[in-house]
């Protein structure tokens, strides 16, 4: 197959990207939408043989099912004629950035760096898993990382959890398959949480959980070897290793659940980046040298070095709070608009659980807060109006003789505000669940559908007249974040 041929009438191969096994994957454009992707072709022989062509649809079709930022998009499946023979392919989203294998040979991960990646991997699990998928080859070579966080790719031996058939045991990466897949145990998502333990230890370690030198031995080391106790390690807190053990456990029982993971680490990732951020803005204040002779300063003066020492301070006491929740992967921020500024007349905490509030001088235009609608959304910093707010009346009736008090107007509610070019939300995470608890779409724009949740990923869908955005939210932690896509 050359980079001129054309793939569905559609699909124009331009370079290849990467080569497997049994499939080639293609750098192509999709001319009918006009924008790049990846397809990925079954190879040489494979493509011929009637398994390999129903295991590649099934990937298409296991992946097509999940809508996640951190999880690799498929936009379509077709069979092209070569020579007389269908070659299926899958046409993907295509991914800029490294997968976390490459990653790693080029040198080590700082840990809140692992922290983010892997959190957000483990995400991505807990979507496959309340939809009953279990990925069952989670390794290095199988995450992408972008600018817009970790993407979880290949499902191309991906089940529903159920009892197991005979030949389980032989598919997947041998260091990293769960004792239970090895022992003809069912196939269950604990089997993904075990290898995610095994990546954490990797990443965190930089050697596997057990010496072994052989294929054999580390099949043997799964089954019946307990791991090495993750070594005490700077900037990896206790409970980071005391999860990393309990994803190892032999007795899937005893493993965390994707969701709790994904907690666990997203707390961990921003506490690692609050500590650097205090200590990266801690700046030591030097006094200036004073004359030895002295001088009348006059009254304006002293009030505008007062002033100064101010603006000092409010800059010390920013600085940290700008900085919270971003890691020292500087490009891993991009797509993420929970640190965007707020419009004029609202007010927003740093920490991520975010009050909103009305300044005195702030016009508040009637909206609504809509809970309980079904459907989906994005976002990129950029100014936005403000939040619909409840109206306060500029001159409050006053209270009635006797001494009551006129009723206190309603607080707005709490939540983290989020923004995109098709509107904004405000968002809140709860028991690692993310909920949005208002929306508003920007002027030109409505929202056609809304999944407020509370949800692992919940959306919100804003349409103009020329364009589309999907906000997703998803928890790292206890805050929420939003990943925008153009539709």
């Amino acid at each position: 197959m050359d980079e001129d041929r054309k793939l569905g009438g559609r699909y124009r191969l331009e370079n290849e990207l990467g080569r497997g096994g049994m499939a080639v994957v293609w750098r192509a454009r999709d001319e009918v939408l006009d924008r790049p992707v990846a397809v990925k072709v079954l190879a040489g022989h494979y493509a011929g043989e009637p398994r390999f062509r129903a295991r590649i649809l099934h990937e298409a079709r296991a992946a097509a099912t999940l809508s996640h930022p951190n999880i690799a998009q498929i936009y379509d499946f077709g069979e092209s004629d070569e020579n007389g023979r269908q070659v299926p392919y899958v046409v993907m989203e295509l991914i800029n950035g490294p997968t976390l294998q490459q990653k790693v040979a080029r040198g080590r991960i700082p840990p809140r760096t692992v922290f983010r990646i892997c959190g957000e991997i483990a995400t991505a699990l807990a979507v496959a898993h309340e939809d009953g998928l279990v990925h069952r080859d989670i390794k290095l070579a199988n995450i992408m990382v972008t600018a817009g966080g970790a993407k979880v790719v290949d499902f191309g031996i991906a089940a529903v959890a159920g009892p197991a058939s005979p030949e389980d045991a032989l598919l997947g990466t041998p260091a990293y398959l769960a004792p239970e897949r090895l022992t003809g145990g069912a196939v269950e998502p604990a089997s993904d949480i075990y290898a995610l333990g095994v990546l954490l230890y990797r990443l965190l370690a930089g050697v596997a959980p057990w010496s072994a030198e052989t294929t054999t031995q580390m099949l043997s080391a799964h089954v019946y070897q307990e791991p090495e106790p993750l070594p005490s390690l700077p900037g990896v807190p206790a409970e980071i290793a005391a999860l990393v053990n309990r994803c190892l456990a032999k007795d899937p029982a005893e493993r965390p659940d994707a969701a709790e993971v994904a907690g666990t680490l997203g707390d961990a990732a921003e506490a690692a980046s609050t500590d650097l951020a205090v200590r990266e803005s801690t700046v030591p204040v030097v006094p200036a040298p004073v004359e030895a002779s002295a001088v009348d300063v006059p009254p304006w003066w002293k009030r505008k070095k007062l002033l100064a020492a101010a603006g000092l301070a409010t800059v010390l006491i920013a600085v940290p709070a700008l900085w919270s929740g971003r890691d020292g992967d500087r490009g891993a921020s991009a797509g993420i608009s929970d640190l965007a500024p707020a419009s004029p007349g609202v007010t927003r905490k740093a920490s991520g659980a975010a009050d909103v509030t009305r300044t005195a001088a702030a016009t508040v235009r009637p909206g609504r807060v809509v809970p309980g609608m079904s459907g989906g959304a994005s976002a990129v910093p950029e100014p936005m109006p403000s939040l619909v707010l409840p109206e306060v009346p500029s001159d409050p009736a006053p209270a009635p003789s006797g001494g009551s008090v006129a009723p206190p107007v309603s607080a707005p509610p709490e939540g983290t505000r989020l923004e995109s070019p098709g509107g904004s939300v405000l968002a809140r995470c709860a028991d690692g669940k993310a909920e949005l608890v208002a929306w508003e779409p920007r002027p030109g724009f409505v929202v056609e559908r809304a999944a407020p949740g509370p949800a692992l990923a919940p959306v919100v869908v804003f349409r103009g007249d020329l364009a589309r955005y999907r906000m997703t939210v998803t928890c790292i932690g206890a805050r929420p974040s939003a990943v925008v896509l153009p539709l």
